[in-house]
This record gives C-alpha cells, structure tokens and sequence, in this order.
C-alpha cells in the first residue's frame, strides 16, 4: 500500500522541519514543505498530496484559512490545521473550509499521528460516498423512466430529467412540493385524481404498483400514459426517509395498442370501419331497438356496379382506387352517428341511426347513388361509376346482425338485377325473388358437374350462294322440368358467379368432336367446315383458366385448324400485349381469331389494326333496321369498308330478311347467319346443310 504523501505548511522553517522529520520517522512521506500561503497553493497542485497540515497563522500574504480554502475548492484536499491558539472569530472561519482536525502546538507524534491517520480515513470514505453519490445520480439521470424522490414528509426532493420533462416541472421548481402538484395522477377514463403512491408508500412502508389504467397530468394540462411503481427510503434501521416513485412513459405503447385495435376494426384500404366493427354497432342496435319500441334504424347494403369489370380492364390497382375515392363519398352524405363499413371487395354497409320512416332511408340513398356516379379523378384516369344498393328497416324480428345483412343484401341483388344505378328496399317478396336466385344457382353448379347442356349450331353462310361455311356453337342449359334454357338467361349468371370458364371447355371439346364427326359427311371436293366457338374474358385473362384452355386446345390436334375463336374486346383490352402475343400463338395453331359484336365497345376500332383479327363480327344491333335506317346502314358500310381496307374478313350477324342480305351483299360482305338462313340448330340438323350444290342451297329457307 503506497504512503500517504503530506504537504506540511508552517512559516517558521525550524518547526517545519521538525516536523517533517517526525511525520517521515512515522511512515508518511514528506517530499517538501511550505512556508507561505501562496506557496502552499502552488505546492499542493504540483504535488497532489493526500493531506495538507497546515498551520492557521503564517507570516505575510495569505493566511493558513485563505490557503486552506483554495485549496479545498479546487483539489478537494484534506485539510488538518496546526495552530498553538486561535480565538473564536479564527475557528468560525476555520470550520467554513471542513477541516479534517486540529493538532495543537506543542504535539506528540503520537497524537499527530492519530488525528492525520483520523482526517486519511475520513477523506477517503467521503470521497467513496461521494463518488457512489455521483454513480448512483448519473444513472438516475439518463435511465429512460422518470425518477421523483422525497423526503419523509411527501415532499419532494429530486427530479430525474425525464422526470421533469414529464411533469412539466424543472428540479429546482418542484422541490419542497407536495406530490400531489408536481406528480398528478388521474384515471384512464374518469380524469379524476388518484391516491398518490407517494404518500401510500410512506405510510405503509411497503412497495406501492399502481393500477396500468393511470395517466399523468403535467403541469401543461396534457395527459400521459404512465406505469408509477412507488417505494420507500429506509435507513438499515428501517426508518422511513422518504420514497421514490419510477414512471414509465407508456406513450409509444398506447398509440400503438390504440392503432392495433384501430386496425383489428377498421379496413386497411379505405380506413372505414370493418365487419367487426360494423357487427358490434349492430348489435348494439338491434339491443337499443329491443329495449325502446320507439327506436329504429336501416342498414344498407352498397356494391359497385361492373366493379370485376373495372378490376379486369383496367388492373386492381384501379380497382382499389375506386374504392379509396367512394369512401368519402359515402360518408359526406350520412351523419356522424351513422356507420360505414367495408365488409370486402366493392361491398359496403351503412348503418342509419334512428330512422323508422323508408322514406328517410330511401331519400338517403338516392344521395349516396347520385354522389358515387358522379366522375371519380383517378391517378391515371376518370372513371364514372354507379352502385347498386339495398335498404332494410328494423323490425322487432331481427335479433341478430347477420339476418340484418342478409336481408339487404338480397334488395341490393334486386336494385342490380333491374339494371343498377339504384336501390331497393327489402319485402318478402324480394326474399322469394332471392330463394329462387339462390335456388336457380345451385342448379346451375349442379348442371355444370352433370353437363346438362347441350350445344346448338346456327349456320354461317355464303350470302351469295346461301351455302354453309360455318357455325357457331352456342349453348343450351337442358333444366329438369324446364326444357331448354337459352344463354342469355343463364349466362350472366354463370359469369357473375366466375363460372363460365368450366361451360366454355365444355362448348370447345362437344363442339370440336362433333365437327369433325360432321367433316367425314362432307365431300372430297368440299372445303373443311369450320365451327366458331365463343370464349369469354373469364377464360383468356385469369390464369388457371388459360392454362386449362391451352391444354384442352393441344389435345384437339389438328381439327384446330378449323375452328375460329369469337373474342369480345373486354379479352384484350385489359392487357393489349398479353392479347397480341396470345393470339398469334392461336394463329400458330391454326386457328382463327374472330372480333364479336364489333361496333359496340369503346375501343375496338383503335385496337383493330394492331390485334392479329383474322375477321370481325358485324353486331347483330347495327344489322337489324339498316334496310330502314340511313345511320345504321352508314355505320355497316363503314365497318365492312375498313375489313376490306385491313383485309379482314367481315361476318354480319342477325340478318333477317332478304333486304338486308342484299344490302350486305352489296356492300361486299361475303358471309352472315340470323333467322332468315335458320335458327340455331341441333346437332342432328346440321347434316341436311352439308350438300354443296349451291342450286339447292339457294331454296332452303
């Protein structure tokens, strides 16, 4: 263990060095000695002794205090005065420096010895308790809780600085404040003030944990989130010094539970509530309806008109800015203790409070029909929309929200099934109206796994010779107890409910077999029949759909080459590459690719001279009255003028009578079917058109 180093202080040299051949002789080292006041200061920062001895009277300059108080504050150096007297004035200047003793002139190296081993040890505890004070202060100031201390009567003492920044009180403000101002706790949800921990742990002397649900009010007003954990200060006596309270900061936690149970009941798209969130206020509903007979409320059910349309022409992400843009629509026309709610897709609920009259109902959704049709500015695009939506008022009968929705979903069906663009409210004749929807969906998928179709042929001919060139396959639903049931009247539904991809493989592969059972009736000499099959955009854009139609077009090997695939624009004009590239690989296969309804859609005379079309259809709405009407006769010339133009073949569909064949004729186009040549044929009476002579063909009408 190293010597303790002493810095001796006397003016009167003799004495000095007396001493410092004594304090040697006693084991302490002495490397020098002093003998002013200014010197001693000089010394003691040179040397950095462990003690100063220093005598209270030195000559000239400085006195032994004066020194001896530079000294402590700069060094913090132990000081033991020497002095052989002192009055009373001297000793109360002498106790400002916290002298560490006194030795009193004459001395014996004994006592000298004792008070300076004394002062040693003393010194060096203090500066032991002292550095764990630091310690213990640095981590309380840079731990992440708020740390509040005080003193055995409540009041405080200490604030951390995370402490004060909560609080809104600085250190030197709070202490010698009661809790009560400086820590304000108030309830979660009353606002009213709690017992302060503080004093609860003062009194029973125990660790104080307060309840979670506990807010802090700083001295701004503002609330805060917080977890206080309260306990007392005891000496090793166990007596009660004071407490010290730790808060948590749960600001961070609560606004991300807050946002967790925002977005366990909200839709992520369009913020609106959810179908949670919408089945707990319809709950509450139908319970506040059972208790006051004189409450009531409608719930309506809201769905975008060809919204899968949107979504396959123009891509989701379209789709789903459709949706973002209906969102505020909906809710500019509701009040605000009214519900809307996205439940998923295009489909939306809204809950009206308080309303008994179906007049208030359908007046409020006629605003919200009016508000969505009006153009939507996109990103990309402006898109006008229309909705269909279904009301359903509150009866004592609904006791539950899932019959509430049902009921307004089936108006909602109904206001879409009369067209759109409007609404319905729901009576019992709807419901029936939905019975047999359901009823006639569930024979349709029956239908499907059964194949109870079968396929009818409406020939395509020359309109020159009337000799048959072709026909097209169109489907007929074989009902139980109903007879045939034309296309148009399950169709629809097929594609609504994503079905008509299964029916049209099926078209392909009945009709495919049964044309080539039909070519070896044909003669040598006869060119091939062809047959043209209608696929839908179902078929050709989703996926999975493709890959079972290119499958089932690779096992059909070569009676490929004699089948004409009938497109609608709605095929490409979602992805006008994708279309490219997949007809020409038809091409590639043999076959030809055909335009349906041409006329009808927005874009099919842009896209026509950049598709590999081998030929288009004339729609059946254009021929029908163009023997009649100038403008339609105008717009027949014109389209049959750019095929030939494009050197696209050119087929009119629904031709009548003999005027309008001569018509087409004239205008140069070649072939056309309607119910002037035959209806659509079954399979068996197609074989009677196979004869070539076109001297016989000319009669058969």
């Amino acid at each position: 263990m190293p010597r303790c180093t002493v810095l001796v202080v006397e003016d009167e040299v003799v004495i000095a060095m007396d001493l410092q051949a004594t304090l040697i002789k006693l084991g302490y080292d002495v490397p020098t000695i002093a003998t002013s006041g200014e010197d001693a200061i000089h010394q003691a920062i040179a040397l950095q002794p462990d003690i100063v001895l220093m005598d209270i009277h030195l000559g000239q300059g400085l006195d032994g205090i004066d020194a001896a108080q530079q000294i402590v504050e700069t060094l913090e150096i132990p000081i033991v005065y020497l002095t052989a007297y002192a009055d009373e004035a001297t000793l109360t200047r002498a106790r400002t420096t916290l002298p560490f003793g006194y030795v009193l002139k004459p001395f014996e190296p004994r006592e000298l010895k004792a008070n300076l081993e004394i002062a040693f040890h003393k010194h060096q505890f203090d500066q032991l308790l002292k550095d764990n004070q630091q310690w213990l202060l640095g981590v309380l100031t840079s731990i992440s809780e708020g740390v509040a201390a005080t003193d055995a009567e409540g009041l405080i003492k200490f604030l951390n600085p995370v402490a004060e920044a909560l609080t809104g009180w600085s250190e030197a403000e709070a202490i010698g404040k009661s809790p009560e101002e400086v820590l304000r706790l108030v309830h979660e949800f009353s606002q009213e003030l709690v017992e302060n921990p503080v004093m609860q742990a003062l009194k029973r002397g125990t660790i104080v944990n307060a309840d979670t649900s506990m807010f802090l009010a700083n001295r701004a007003g503002d609330t805060i989130p917080v977890i206080p954990s309260t306990g007392p200060i005891q000496t090793s006596q166990g007596q009660i010094q004071g407490a010290v309270v730790v808060f948590r900061d749960m600001s961070e936690q609560h606004q991300l539970q807050a946002q967790l149970e925002h977005n366990a009941m909200h839709d992520s798209l369009t913020q609106l509530p959810n179908r949670a969130l919408l089945f707990d206020r319809l709950q509450l509903a139908i319970e506040r309806a059972q208790r006051s007979p004189t409450f009531g409320f409608a719930v309506m059910l809201l769905d975008i008109d060809r919204f899968k349309f949107i979504n396959d022409t123009f891509g989701h992400t379209v789709g789903d800015q459709v949706l973002v843009a209906v969102a505020p629509r909906l809710l500019e026309q509701l009040r605000s203790v009214d519900t809307v709610a996205r439940l998923g897709g295009d489909e939306f609920a809204i809950l009206l409070e308080d309303v008994t009259d179906p007049n208030v109902a359908l007046k409020t959704a006629q605003r919200i029909i009016h508000t969505i049709s009006q153009p939507l500015p996109l990103t990309a695009h402006t898109l006008q929309v229309t909705s269909s939506l279904g009301i359903v008022l509150s009866t004592p009968t609904y006791t539950n929200a899932s019959d509430l929705l049902r009921d307004a979903d089936i108006a909602m069906y109904q206001a879409k099934a009369s067209g759109g663009n409007g609404c319905e409210l729901f009576d019992s004749s709807i419901h029936h109206q939905a019975k047999d929807r359901i009823q006639q969906e569930q024979e349709l998928r029956r239908a499907i796994a059964q194949a109870d179709f079968q396929v009818y042929y409406q020939p395509i001919v020359d309109l020159a010779t009337r000799q048959l060139v072709s026909a097209e396959a169109l489907i007929r639903w074989q009902k139980p107890g109903s007879g045939l049931v034309p296309p148009d009247e399950f169709i629809p539904l097929a594609e609504e409910l994503g079905l008509i991809a299964p029916i049209d493989q099926w078209v392909l592969q009945t009709a495919s077999r049964q044309l080539q059972a039909w070519q070896q009736l044909q003669p040598e000499n006869a060119p091939p029949l062809k047959i043209s099959i209608n696929l839908s955009s179902q078929q050709i854009n989703q996926n999975a759909s493709l890959n079972e139609l290119e499958t089932v077009l690779q096992t059909l090997g070569s009676v490929r080459q004699h089948l004409r695939l009938e497109v609608t624009e709605s095929v490409f004009i979602k992805n006008i590459d994708r279309a490219t590239e997949l007809f020409q690989r038809f091409q590639a296969w043999g076959m030809q690719i055909c335009l349906d309804d041409f006329g009808t859609g927005y874009s099919s005379l842009s896209y026509l001279h950049r598709l590999p079309i081998d030929g288009v259809k004339i729609d059946r709405s254009f021929v029908a009255g163009m023997d009649s009407d100038p403008n339609k006769l105008a717009i027949v010339r014109a389209i049959v003028g750019l095929c030939h133009t494009l050197n696209k073949a050119v087929i009119a569909e629904g031709i009548e009578n003999h005027a309008q064949r001569r018509l087409l004729m004239d205008l140069g186009c070649q072939q056309g079917q309607g119910y002037l040549f035959a209806p659509p044929l079954p399979a068996d009476q197609i074989p009677a058109w196979l004869d070539t002579d076109p001297a016989t063909a000319t009669h058969r009408d």
